[in-house]
């Protein structure tokens, strides 16, 4: 009887595997992907008839009593909320012998806003608070002037004066 059992199973096996459809059945798998944040900030300067996002420019006659003007933008797909500081340091004379500085008498964000200082001993500035929009990718551009103390231009020696602004942003979650 074992062995009549054996047989049974063993012709049942044999049809199960003959009996399956020769082509499987379809497969269908699901494709998902995610947009990933983007967030480029730096100068903004035109190339070859483009706007390109880069990580220093360099501004001429910064002593001019209307300040040094350079325009800083922001490309993004984040729709948070950020906040963008800056750090300047005083124009410092360089290639001399005898040490001159001449210091920051502010930043202006745009026509008139005046940025505010955050510590004056490090030289750092809250420039802007803004949320981009959620419809994608977007460039934000504005116009920051940094103004020279005009008192110590005047009576500051010749020669070439370098100052550095240093741009941060953070989110503001």
């Amino acid at each position: 009887m074992k062995r009549y059992s054996s047989i049974v199973l063993l012709v049942f096996l044999q049809l199960a595997v003959f009996a399956a459809p020769t082509n499987p059945a379809q497969v269908t798998i699901s494709l998902t992907t995610k947009v990933p944040e983007y967030l480029i900030h730096g100068f903004l300067e035109t190339t070859e008839g483009s706007p390109v996002i880069v990580s220093s420019t360099n501004v001429d006659d910064a002593f001019n009593t209307a300040g040094a003007s350079f325009t800083y933008a922001i490309k993004t797909n984040v729709a948070i909320p950020l906040t963008v500081t800056a750090t300047v340091t005083p124009f410092n004379l360089q290639n001399a012998i005898t040490p001159a500085q001449v210091g920051i008498e502010r930043i202006l964000v745009g026509a008139d806003d005046e940025a505010d200082v955050i510590d004056s001993a490090s030289g750092t500035y809250k420039l802007l608070n803004f949320t981009p929009n959620t419809s994608g990718m977007a460039t934000y551009s504005y116009i920051l002037t940094v103004v020279a103390n005009q008192t110590q231009v005047l009576s500051a020696p010749s020669g070439t004066y370098e100052s550095t602004v240093s741009i941060g942003i953070t989110p503001d979650i």
